[in-house]
């Protein structure tokens, strides 16, 4: 990202340094420009306090935001537009039907009735001149429509520049109300609104949740920008219940030590609803944290939501959500919620736990009814079945998609024609995007069809109308993320002690057994896969046996990694097929005796491997049926494509046969797109960070 154009100017008799970003141009003291620029040991004591500044760290931020609005808004018009066309043609259909009974009555008129004073049969029986034959009748002039309204509230606006980008390069935007409870700031808002000579921006002092609470449905807002210093928490109340039907919100949450480390776990709980997690994934949690904060505050106004977008970026959070004022959309927000069991201090795997239960069935017309009720709990034990470790609580947490496919491919269409000196992070903004997008397992390509992406789901249902392409589909809102998080092959090999697999290799031992893989916005060198954890397990072990082999005594007895090495295949091809699990559950034992350290110790260690040992025999029982598992993806299947109940037996991990085909995995990598993009930048510019607090 290059630095942003600075030059020296006089404004009223003091000068400034003038700052362009975007089409918009803030007039910057030179002790703030200082702040922005310096590092905290770097600064002056003139430096220290800032009454606003300018944070250029933040550009990519403000970039997304507009391009995001921009896809948004231009979805509002053209949905007001096919609204529009509905409307007529209803009319039009309503105006043919009286035509036809006109049509109907002039051919059987009915008999007329006697008048009862002469003055009306004689009126009657006069006859009205008809028009010249050369002069048409005119058609009645309509009155022309006003341009439709379109208003943005950025909350805390600080100097305005976001108010001023929005009014700047959004040629939609009819009012822009640049709120802020500081008074220092409104004062440099006005400067700069008037040195960048702008009508459509109001200026406005309150608190913004006051000013919000005090709407009334005709001054709601339809997007509403909240970009706080630290967490957006305190003002998503008063956001849902500003906004209009379909609008969106544009969320902000600079806190990252509260959502995504359990450092502050009762802290985290207070502001989002949710306990994190602990983990390399932490960041993934932390937006699901984030949208259980908007979506619980949402709800108790019926209000449903829908994330559109949803990214880590940096120290950050960014989040676009589209709200929708539906009271029956508002049910399947218990089924959308989870919790989550995370083996953290031991092999890192996790389950998770829904908190409600939508299930469906198709009606005679093929629609689908949904009934929501209670979801079945326990999904897991209190030990991890794959290293026996106990696992941690994370959550309640947002178990539905991050993101909207369409919404995404949206901002991506308007990249190759985005003026590269007005949005100059387009490339940063195109590689996080496209890796965002790439983050739906269901357009990941088939083993069987690596060259050709499946459709976005929401496309499927909701086919683009050529006349209005700008609209963007909803998504299924009852649609739940199955594989939430990622995982990372460097975390993997450290359990183990074994030398870090090569993600090509890695990816083509997935697709080898059928599994899709891809990665994550959030970090690099993630993997995010439908692989159960049973299965990448395996495929560690056997990149034990087959590429890296480890000395035996690496693993001391009791910890993750030997649990996990014990079952593999050679351990097992040792033993009977009759006694081989009571064989393993004596090994466990006395390793567990041995590794005691005191009899709260021992009495843990034990019931690990009690539970391990039941872990392993449930390989030969049959699973339950779909429909009644806990995570169980809610698709409707008519009565009569059911097919009967067949006994069905899980094929053991160790009967997989796991090829390492890098070929294949680089196929796999390069089946989304060939480009090389830029999807994770680190310290894109000196001195990164915050920047302090702005000072009232």
């Amino acid at each position: 990202m290059e630095d942003p154009q600075i030059q020296l100017v006089e404004h009223q008799g003091e000068k400034y340094n003038v700052v362009k970003e975007g089409l918009a141009r803030i007039l910057n003291p030179p002790a703030q420009e200082a702040a922005s620029k310096g590092t905290k040991k770097d600064l002056k004591d003139d430096d220290q306090v800032q009454s606003v500044f300018y944070n250029p760290i933040q550009q990519f931020n403000r970039d997304l935001s507009v391009l995001a609005i921009r896809a948004h808004g231009e979805h509002i018009i053209d949905l007001k537009k096919q609204k529009a066309a509905q409307k007529l043609k209803r009319q039009a259909g309503n105006g043919e039907k009286k035509r036809k009974r006109e049509d109907d009555q002039a051919e059987n008129p009915r008999p007329a009735p006697k008048a009862e004073h002469k003055e009306n049969t004689e009126t009657n029986d006069q006859q009205v001149p008809a028009p010249p034959a050369d002069q048409e009748p005119k058609p009645e002039a309509r009155p022309e429509q006003p341009a439709a309204s379109f208003t943005v509230l950025d909350a805390l606006s600080a100097t305005g520049l976001r108010a001023l980008r929005y009014a700047s390069e959004l040629p939609f935007v009819t009012k822009v109300v640049a709120n802020d409870l500081s008074r220092s700031a409104i004062k440099s808002m006005k400067k700069n609104i008037e040195y960048n000579n702008l009508k459509t921006i109001q200026p406005n002092l309150a608190d913004a949740r006051v000013y919000m609470y005090g709407l009334d449905d005709a001054s709601k807002f339809d997007v509403i920008d909240l970009d706080p210093y630290g967490t957006a928490s305190p003002f998503l109340d008063a956001a849902v219940q500003a906004a209009k039907d379909g609008g969106l919100l544009c969320v902000t949450c600079t806190d990252a030590g509260v959502w995504a480390s359990t450092g502050y776990s009762e802290k985290a709980f207070s502001l989002y609803g949710g306990i994190p997690m602990k983990g390399l994934h932490s960041h993934e949690g932390g937006l699901r944290l984030i949208l259980n904060a908007i979506a619980m505050s949402a709800a108790k106004y019926g209000v449903a939501i829908e994330p559109l977008l949803s990214l880590s970026i940096d120290f950050y959070a960014r989040v676009f959500v589209r709200i929708h004022r539906s009271p029956a959309q508002v049910k399947f927000t218990a089924g959308n919620m989870m919790l989550v069991y995370n083996c953290d201090v031991g092999c890192g795997a996790w389950s998770t736990q829904p908190i409600g239960s939508t299930r469906s069935k198709l009606d005679r017309k093929g629609n689908p009814i949904y009934h929501h009720g209670l979801a079945q709990a326990p999904a897991v034990g209190p030990h991890c079945e794959h290293c026996g470790t106990k696992t941690h609580l994370a959550g309640p947490m947002w178990g539905g998609p991050l993101h909207n496919p369409d919404f995404i491919q949206k901002i991506l269409d308007m990249l190759p024609g985005a003026d590269r000196d007005t949005y100059q992070t387009c490339d940063r903004i195109e590689g996080m995007l496209t890796t965002a997008l790439e983050e739906d397992l269901d357009l990941t390509p088939s083993n069987s069809e690596p060259s050709s992406p499946k459709q976005p789901a929401s496309s499927k249902k909701n086919l683009h109308d050529p006349a209005y392409p700008a609209i963007i589909p909803r998504m299924d809102v009852a649609a739940r993320e199955k594989y939430p998080f990622f995982l990372t092959l460097s975390a993997l090999a450290k359990v183990i002690h074994a030398t870090t697999i090569p993600i090509d290799e890695f990816r083509g031992a997935l697709s080898h057994l059928g599994y899709r893989s891809t990665r994550s916005h959030t970090k690099p060198n993630s993997i995010r896969t439908d692989a159960p954890w049973e299965v990448i397990w395996e495929i560690m072990r056997e990149w034990v046996r087959q590429k890296s082999p480890i000395k035996e005594t690496s693993l001391k007895p009791g910890t993750p990694g030997a649990a996990i090495m014990s079952k593999g295949r050679e351990n097992l091809r040792k033993l009977g097929d009759e006694d081989q699990w009571l064989s393993l559950l004596k090994q466990d034992l006395t390793s567990a005796v041995d590794a005691g350290r005191d009899v709260g110790d021992l009495v843990t260690k034990v019931e690990a491997a009690l539970y391990r040992s039941g872990s392993r025999t449930s390989w030969q029982r049959a699973p339950a049926p779909a429909e009644t598992l806990p995570d169980a993806d809610p698709q409707p299947v008519p009565e009569k494509e059911k097919a009967p109940a067949q006994p069905f037996k899980r094929p053991h991990p160790s009967a997989l046969e796991v090829v390492f085909d890098e070929a294949l995995g680089r196929q796999v990598s390069a089946a989304h797109t060939k480009k090389r993009l830029v999807r994770y930048q680190l310290n894109p510019r000196a001195n990164w960070g915050p920047l302090n607090r702005a000072g009232r």
